[in-house]
């Protein structure tokens, strides 16, 4: 058996050779490799030596998972049917306000998911009429600047 100092020694070399192995492919893979205690930047003498433990390359794209998402209100397909038979309509907002509000006493409520998606309709759903006016339908195929009165005037004079 040989002395300690042949095995530490045998052992530093290994380090020696992984290190340079692992500079090696961060050149390969245009990564910057930092420069070792003399100030010289690269891989050492093993640089033809392979390091199977890491693998540089990119991983396979997965495909994406499925996802199952369901709204709490579904839970109450009765109240879905009305919410969207009255979405955008006249009757929409009071419909929606007595369902968030009892006004009949007794009533157990909904949870806290179930409430939380019936103030974000309500909060769209005013967002909606900010932007197309008061319960009016978002025009469809039209050209949105022939409504503008003086996009049209204008049209009109340069023509």
């Amino acid at each position: 058996m040989g002395a300690p100092g042949d095995f530490a020694a045998a052992k530093m070399e290994r380090m020696r050779e992984r290190i340079a192995r692992l500079e090696q492919l961060l050149v390969l893979n245009n990564i910057a490799v930092p420069p070792d205690e003399d100030g010289i930047a690269g891989y050492g003498a093993a640089r033809d030596l392979a390091f199977p433990e890491l693998d540089f390359s990119e991983p396979a794209p997965k495909d994406p998972e499925p996802v199952e998402a369901r709204a709490a209100v579904e839970d109450f397909p009765h109240i879905v049917s009305s919410l969207t038979g009255l979405w955008g309509k006249d009757g929409f907002d009071q419909y929606l306000g007595r369902l968030i509000v009892d006004e009949r006493g007794g009533r157990k409520g909904f949870n806290m998911d179930t409430m939380e998606e019936l103030l974000l309709l309500g909060r769209i759903a005013r967002q909606r009429k900010a932007l197309f006016g008061m319960f009016a339908e978002p025009r469809r195929n039209e050209d949105t600047w022939q409504s503008v009165p003086e996009v049209m005037r204008r049209a009109d004079a340069s023509a």
